[in-house]
């Protein structure tokens, strides 16, 4: 598929400044393939490499979109919650011809986002910066700036009036963050999912949702898709783990009962087990037999019970399922296919 790019709008110092610190709160290994990639030298400490960066910019030996173009590609596979969906019970024959897509979009005047990328810095609004198609699958992805201030007490500070009187200064750091919601939709098994990057507390994943979809709503009905229910894999992840043949191993595992009542299990460390206390072991055994799954904590083993050839992880993975909002959480950053593979076996398990 050929990707085009489209003409990006002008962007202020303060973007390039934020694409910058984006690039750089990157892993180690991702900052310097995009060093590579420009070809400016790997080495030095991060404010060295910003002060070369920031030099090469005002120079004009970067163009700002290479920025956009790098972060849109790693962006997705970084620190993220996904939702799970079953695609429309009718035909979706159309969706798969070319022609058909395009007569749509051009509809709704998005023609020039077909197969094409556009980079976006920080959008006030949510936009469209890209809508990919091909016969087996259909990728919509949106950006938007988000901000919030966040209290640092190490930068407080304490005075007087000239009465007297104490004043104590409190601070809030300004964090601003290039929000990236993307919707996958596999167009032969009739699957997808909508990937939303890591926001800090006080935004809610739902609303950035409803938010993308109320977006894309005019040619896209979400109402099509069924969201696909997560507390069965809690429940399925921990019954195989019990029985020697789990994937994963257990952090802390959470389960509610019809009545609201709840019981949670948690080891001692990330690296240990939850399970192989007697006592523990038989209360949530009982437990999962009468509850529903509220809260999964788990590592993805390298070495788990699926067949080695076609378990792609190199290293595990942590990741928690929220079966009360029916949403995954992936709190490090992966690998595009690491995603791909825990994200198809969660949904394996939810049948």
């Amino acid at each position: 598929m050929s990707i085009k790019t489209l003409v990006a709008p002008g962007f202020t110092d303060a973007e390039l400044a934020q694409l910058v610190t984006d690039l750089l709160a990157l892993k180690k290994p991702q900052i310097q393939d995009f060093l590579a990639q420009i070809e400016l030298p790997k080495s030095g400490t991060k404010a060295e490499i910003r002060d070369r960066i920031d030099e090469a910019l005002r120079d004009g030996a970067i163009p700002p979109d290479r920025f956009v173009r790098f972060l849109d590609e790693v962006t997705p596979w970084g620190k993220q919650h996904v939702f799970l969906y079953k695609g429309p019970g009718a035909s979706i024959a159309n969706w798969k011809k070319a022609d058909w897509v395009e007569g749509l979009l051009k509809q709704h005047r998005l023609g020039k986002y077909l197969n094409a990328t556009l980079p976006l810095a920080l959008p006030e609004k949510m936009k469209v910066s890209s809508i990919l198609h091909g016969e087996r699958k259909l990728r919509i992805t949106a950006i938007k700036k988000r901000e919030w201030y966040e209290r640092d007490p190490q930068y407080d500070e304490s005075k007087v009036t000239g009465v007297g009187e104490a004043i104590d200064l409190r601070a809030f750091i300004h964090r601003v963050v290039r929000g990236l919601v993307a919707f996958e939709w596999d167009l032969t098994a009739n699957t997808a999912f909508l990937q939303i990057s890591q926001l800090p507390a006080g935004f809610r994943y739902e609303e950035v949702a409803k938010e993308f979809f109320d977006l894309i709503g005019g040619w896209l009905d979400i109402s099509r898709f069924t969201i696909v229910d997560l507390r069965r894999p809690i429940q399925k992840l921990h019954e195989l783990e019990e029985n020697g043949a789990g994937e994963t191993r257990s952090h802390g595992i959470n389960y509610r009962t019809l009545e609201g009542r709840r019981l949670e299990g948690k080891s001692a460390s990330p690296t240990d087990p939850l399970l192989g206390d007697v006592v523990i072991d038989a209360a949530l055994s009982a437990i999962r037999r009468s509850g529903v799954g509220h809260l999964g904590n788990f590592y993805w083993l390298p070495n788990g019970a699926t067949n080695p050839c076609v378990n792609p992880l190199e290293a595990e993975v942590h990741v928690i399922i929220v079966g009360q909002h029916n949403r995954v959480s992936f709190p490090t950053p992966n690998r595009e296919q690491t995603i791909r593979h825990v994200l198809s076996r969660i949904r394996s398990h939810s049948a």
